[in-house]
């Protein structure tokens, strides 16, 4: 059986109240859907960061729920530290999660080759036939 570290745990906790009051204040100032995708902690439980994806990545929008996110970090700082039980609370910073557009990237490639092997398979059968 694996053990955790405390940061695992502190980090599971910050992440189980930050995807509440981040999507809920995203939603309100910025009227985007995010998620929170994962936190990252320090050994020392110093910092944390919050890393969030959105379903519609344009720049645009990716900009709108930074500036959302980087106004409102204090706000979400206090927050979180009244929820999750630790001596200090971390000081958290807020950082776009590009892994979700990456890997629906490589999925979408992976179909386009997928899809070109198959239109040559059918093409090499139909050649066969004449």
């Amino acid at each position: 059986m694996r053990s955790f570290k405390r940061s695992e745990r502190v980090a599971d906790q910050i992440l189980r109240e930050a995807a509440g009051l981040v999507s809920d204040l995203v939603r309100d100032k910025a009227g985007v859907f995010v998620t929170v995708s994962k936190v990252e902690m320090t050994h020392d439980l110093r910092y944390a960061r919050i890393y969030y994806t959105l379903l519609d990545d344009k720049p645009e929008l990716v900009e709108r729920v930074k500036a959302v996110l980087d106004n409102r970090t204090g706000q979400l700082q206090t927050a979180i530290a009244g929820r999750v039980r630790i001596r200090r609370a971390p000081e958290i910073s807020f950082h776009y999660d590009v892994s979700l557009v990456k890997g629906m990237r490589v999925i979408q490639l992976i179909e386009e080759v997928t899809a070109k092997q198959d239109d040559e398979e059918d093409q090499t059968d139909d050649s066969d036939d004449a």
